[in-house]
This record gives C-alpha cells, sequence and structure tokens, in this order.
C-alpha cells in the first residue's frame, strides 16, 4: 500500500464521473485513504460516488461550492504522509503514482511535479499547453528526476510567473502535512495552483521527473467563468512573486547577495515592461481593425518579444551562477 491520502474534489460532475472513476479504480486500492468532498451537487454526482466507488477508509464530506476551500477542507481531513488531488476529468495510472512516491521519498521533496498528455473529451491527443515544468525540463536537460529548491526554484517561479510552477496538481504528489500548513489560496480565481507557487516557492523542495503518465482532459467546467473570474490576475501572480522576492531578500542577506549576482531586479524590470507590452497588444486586438494593420501593434509586440528574449538570456546566465547549467559555446 502507498502511504497516499486521496481528496476527490466533486460539483455536478455525474457526466464525467464514471469514467474518472473506471480510471481509478486501477490503483484506489493502492490509497491508504480517500476523502470526498462533495460542494453540493444536483446532478447526482454523489449518488454516484457512493455507489461506485469502494475503499475501506473512504469519507464523505459535504462543503460549499468553493474549489480551492473544497480542496484545502479535503486536505484538512488526511493522515497519510502524502496527498493527491484526483480532479474529476484528469487521470494518472499506479505506475505513476508509485513513481511520485518514490520520488518523494528519495529526493525529500514537499512536491513532486510531472507533465501529463493533453487531450479532448473524445481521448483524442490536443497540442499541450506552455507550462513551466516544461521550461525546466529543457532549460536543465532533465532525464531523471531532481530537486529544485532556494533561488533555482525561485529563478524558474520568476520567469514563469504567469503560469502555475506545479501545472496540473492531478499529475502531482504533495507532502500532506506541507499542504496543511501551507494551504491553497482562494483569492487566485482558478490559479490557486499558480498563486500557491509563487508564494511559497523559497520554502518548498520541489522534485521535477520528466516521466508522463497522467491525462489532462479538455472538458466543460461545473462552474461559470465569471464565478471564479479575477480582475487582472496576471498583475496579482506578478506582484505576488515580487513580494516573496521583497520578504526573502529583506530577512536573508545570503539571498539578497545571490539575488544580486543574478540580476533579479534587473528581471523583474523586464517582466513588468513585457507584460505591459502584452497589455498593449491586447488592447490593439480588441480593436474593430484588425491588429495586424496597426504598425503600433507591431512595435508592442516587437518590443515585447525583445524583452522575453532578454529575460531567457538573463535566466540562462543565472542558472550557470547557480551551476544548474555548464556555460554555452562561446558563452
Amino acid at each position: 500500500m502507498l502511504p497516499i491520502g486521496v481528496v476527490i474534489p466533486t460539483r455536478n460532475a455525474a457526466s464525467l464521473l464514471p469514467q474518472h472513476l473506471a480510471a481509478m479504480r486501477q490503483w484506489i486500492d493502492q490509497a491508504q485513504e480517500v476523502v470526498v468532498v462533495d460542494s453540493f451537487s444536483k446532478d447526482g454526482t454523489l449518488e454516484l460516488v457512493k455507489s461506485e466507488l469502494r475503499h475501506p477508509r473512504m469519507r464523505i464530506f459535504e462543503h460549499p461550492p468553493g474549489l480551492y476551500q473544497s480542496w484545502n477542507h479535503g486536505i484538512r481531513q488526511l493522515q497519510a504522509e502524502y496527498c493527491y488531488i484526483s480532479t474529476v476529468g484528469e487521470t494518472i495510472t499506479l505506475e505513476g503514482l508509485q513513481h511520485l512516491a518514490e520520488v518523494m521519498g528519495k529526493l525529500r521533496c514537499d512536491v513532486v511535479i510531472s507533465r501529463p498528455e493533453f487531450v479532448d473529451l473524445q481521448a483524442r491527443p490536443m497540442r499541450p499547453s506552455r507550462w513551466p515544468i516544461e521550461d525546466i525540463l529543457r532549460s536543465l536537460a532533465v532525464s531523471e528526476p531532481i530537486l529544485l529548491s532556494g533561488a533555482g526554484l525561485f529563478l524558474f517561479a520568476l520567469v514563469n510567473y504567469r503560469d502555475a510552477i506545479l501545472g496540473s496538481s492531478a499529475s502531482n504528489l504533495y507532502r500532506t502535512r506541507c499542504l496543511q500548513e501551507n494551504p491553497f489560496p482562494a483569492d487566485y480565481g482558478t490559479a490557486g495552483d499558480g498563486g500557491w507557487g509563487l508564494a511559497n516557492c523559497l520554502k518548498i523542495r520541489l522534485g521535477v521527473t520528466p516521466r508522463s503518465f497522467s491525462t489532462f482532459r479538455e472538458h466543460p467546467k461545473s462552474y461559470s467563468r465569471a464565478e471564479y473570474a479575477v480582475d487582472q490576475l496576471g498583475k496579482k501572480m506578478f506582484e505576488r512573486i515580487c513580494q516573496t522576492y521583497r520578504e526573502a531578500a529583506a530577512s536573508n542577506a545570503e539571498f539578497a547577495s545571490l539575488a544580486k549576482r543574478l540580476q533579479v531586479d534587473r528581471i523583474i524590470e523586464l517582466l513588468d515592461r513585457q507584460r505591459g507590452f502584452q497589455q498593449q497588444l491586447e488592447e490593439y486586438r480588441r480593436e474593430r481593425i484588425p491588429w495586424v494593420f496597426k504598425p503600433a501593434a507591431w512595435a508592442a509586440r516587437r518590443r515585447r518579444d525583445a524583452e522575453a528574449r532578454e529575460i531567457a538570456r538573463l535566466k540562462e546566465a543565472g542558472l550557470v551562477i547557480l551551476g544548474s547549467k555548464a556555460p554555452s559555446p562561446g558563452g
């Protein structure tokens, strides 16, 4: 048996649940405990769970709607050492869970992340989204599981602040105590994973594996976009990583000195400018006349891309300073 507690958050998921539970049956007997948190479903979700899911240590809770509030409620109930969040629509294999648990123990991580395969409702492969794990795997030429922490993890979280460093939680494994002591924030809409990573990137030990053994299925959500809308989410996430940096630099002279060598202030300046140019471009795209006919829009696009290239260059130079990567030829 694996020392894993499984949290299954549900809300009006009856249409996707049978397939999800069928996938879970391949490994659920290896989990130490199961906690279901249902947000007052009205489509028979809870009845399906009760009739189709079997585990000797399964508990079911009802909790008011709230995406990460429900996650946190379920996590608080767990006693197992590790936590897996089984969101309806996403699947993982027994081999994958075993691998994540092995990496967690071997590298003494707080979180282990992996990349999922993207599929549509008919299980057809989709072009994957750009997630930070791809940047990590490519930049560090990862072929075996590695550990990231401290300034190295912060650097990747900083340059990828728009996207969750965690990727999909249904592809990851967490140390239960870590999540109980640092719950997911509920004020980032559907990007609580992203906010969590930005707030905690200098506190945690992150395992990264290049192996893929989970699926991320695109499917209609049981809630409206407006329900979890956050005004200027990108700005909020940028301010969160800046706050993490300022707090760490103010309390840790060694980190502040290293951040200076890594040119973190310069990277933040470039990210802010890049964000401004992106906003300009998006404003042009919302206008009635196509943006491609506007020289000013092309200028904003060029300047945005120029900032991105400089950020990438500084990130690569920083990885060399940290000893995470050898200098490139001629660099």
